[in-house]
Parts: structure tokens; sequence; C-alpha cells
């Protein structure tokens, strides 16, 4: 039984992968998220193997699948969990109450990721995990045993204290390697050698430059008003990759970032180019369509136009004016602060010429 479960397991589990590496998931593009991936496992394996030696109701079972949840995503959680705990079941009483108690847990651990994403909700995470931990625990040995003894208290309260320290412990670890990654995938795209960018400048130099331009303006905007600098940047150089295959501009901009494999960020950017189909819904998006609009302004009109300040001025105030009237940042969580900022950043400092 055991071996006819490890097979249908392994298969879901890789057919997953496959089917995030298909559908162009870009975590899963390099050999690097894999080796991670396979040692956060590799740990998990172990931490099942340890808990085989504590009774049913203290292994912290929501552990398994937060492990995995953070170094992937839920549904890898989950589907690393539940295996564990069939072969729990297996080699134990396979009680229905036993079943139930840590497919909740399971749950739990999936989502953990989002109850400690928070800094300042870390801790009301940790105690929220303890809680539930604690009371699943309680409730369904109370139905197991037909009465609430000692011993299944202390049970309850050890998995709970075990589960909210571990899930600290495990989100320390861990939470890091995501971002790490998520942050080289943006920088390699902006790098001159990317192929993307090279097949731009061999298209066109004065886009390519348009690009770039627009790139750097929005990641000093983005870092202006606390938003990501790499998804404004990254967002800001291939708005307009589009315009390489002509029209419909989005959807051959898009179809043109997931061919080169351009992280999830900016292919929702690259969706919501020009407002042409969908408003901004990020402050990044909405950061990279000011300054494309701006700078586009600028671009077409001669140097003896641009001659004063009082002109350039008067273009910024106009073209965001536009913009602002027309409902464009609506939906993007753009506050009226960050406007302001970004507004008196180009006006102030921004090299639009």
């Amino acid at each position: 039984m055991l071996v006819f479960i490890g097979i249908f397991y392994a298969v879901l589990f890789l057919a997953a992968l496959e089917i995030s590496r298909i559908q162009q998931e870009w975590l899963y593009e390099k050999l690097w998220n894999y080796r991670q991936i396979a040692l956060c496992y590799f740990i998990i394996c172990v931490m099942a193997v340890l808990f085989l030696y504590l009774p049913e109701f203290v292994r912290p079972v929501l552990l398994l699948s937060m492990g995995v949840s953070m170094m992937s995503s839920p549904i890898f959680g989950m589907v690393s969990g539940a295996f564990h705990c069939t072969v729990y079941l297996v080699c134990g009483e396979g009680d229905a109450n036993i079943l139930l108690c840590m497919l909740l847990l399971l749950l739990c651990g999936c989502f953990a990721k989002l109850l400690l994403n928070k800094k300042e909700h870390f801790w009301w995470g940790i105690v929220f995990l303890f809680l539930f931990s604690f009371g699943s625990v309680a409730i369904f040995s109370y139905l197991y045993a037909r009465r609430l003894e000692a011993d299944l208290v202390i049970y309850a309260l050890c998995n709970g204290v075990l589960s909210g320290a571990g899930a600290a412990w495990i989100y320390q670890m861990c939470s890091f390697v995501p971002e790490d990654g998520r942050e080289q995938a943006l920088k390699k795209v902006l790098s001159e050698n990317f192929s993307l960018a090279k097949e731009m400048k061999r298209f066109s130099n004065a886009d390519y430059e348009h690009a770039r331009k627009v790139s750097q303006i929005s990641e000093n905007c983005a870092r202006i008003v606390a938003a990501d600098p790499y998804v404004a940047a990254a967002g800001g150089l291939y708005y307009r990759i589009g315009r390489m295959d002509g029209e419909p501009y989005v959807e051959n901009g898009v179809a043109l970032g997931r061919i080169n494999y351009l992280p999830r960020e900016i292919i929702d950017i690259l969706k919501e180019y020009n407002g042409e189909k969908k408003l901004p819904s990020t402050v990044e998006s909405a950061i990279v369509h000011i300054v494309d609009s701006v700078v586009a302004k600028f671009d077409v009109l001669d140097k003896n136009t641009l001659s004063s300040s009082w002109n350039q001025d008067i273009i910024v105030y106009q073209t965001l004016n536009e913009n602002s009237s027309a409902g464009l940042y609506d939906k993007s969580g753009l506050g009226m602060n960050m406007y302001l900022q970004i507004r008196d950043y180009l006006i102030k400092e921004a090299k639009l010429l």
C-alpha cells in the first residue's frame, strides 16, 4: 500500500511542478529554485520521520505543509503534507477523527505564510497558529476518546507550542529565499545582456533609449513612494515591447513577455499597457504608466519648445492631470500623497530630456 501511495503521490507532485513550468510560472525556471524546493522537502521528510516518535495528537503536522508552501505554493504544501499524514494513518490506527484533525492542520499550514506575511502582524499570526492547533487537537481528541482527559489537554498544548514555535522558525529560515530568487530574476531581465533587451535594441534604438529612460525614472519614483523599484524598473523597460510585433499591442506584448519568461509582475503590467484592456491595478503599474506617458510627450516635442523650465512643468502637470481625471489610477492603490510625490520628482529632479 505504501508503495502505491508513494507512486501516485510522486506523479501528482511532479505533474504539478511540470504544469507550473509549462504555464511559465517564473519561480520554476531556474535550477536554483528546484534545488531549494528539494532541500526544503528533504528537511520536511526528516521532520516527518521524527514526528513518528511523538503521540499522534502531538505531531505538529501543519509544519509539513507550511515549509513546502513557503518554498513553492500551497498546492505543493498540501500534497506533501497529505502524503506524510496518509503514511501515518496507514502505519497507525487510521481513525477518521485523527485524519480530519490532520487535514485541518495541513490546510492551516498551507495558509500560514499569508498569516505571517506582514511584520506588524507576525506574532499575531503565531498566536493564531497556536490557538488553531490547540483547538483542533483538543476537539478531535475528545471526539476520538469520547472524553477529555488531562493527558489529551497536554497533547493539545504541546501541539500548539510546537506548531507556533516551529512556524516562527521555518518562516524566519525560509521567507527570504523566494524574495532573493525573485530579486535576482528581476535584476536579470534589467540587464543589457538579457535576450529580450538585445532584441529591443536591434528593433529600434530610439525605442530602446526611451524604454531605458522610463525604466530608470520609474525605479526612482518607486523608491520615493516605497513601492517595488525592481518591478517598476522592469515594467518600464518592457512596457512597449508589444510595438515590436505591431497591433494588438497588449496581446503581442504579453505574448513576448511570456515567451521570454518575464516575471509574473511584469506580465501583469504588460496586460495593463496604456490602460487599453485593463486599468493599472498596482502602484508599480501606475508609476510605469505615468512615467511612460510623460516621457513620450517629451520625446515628440522639440528642444526649443522645452527650452524653459516653465514649459516642462506645464507638460508634466497637463499629462498627469489628464490621466488622473480619466480615472486611470483609481484601481491601482496610488494614494494622493504618492501621486504628488511622483509629480514633484518629475518636475524638479527627473531628467526627462
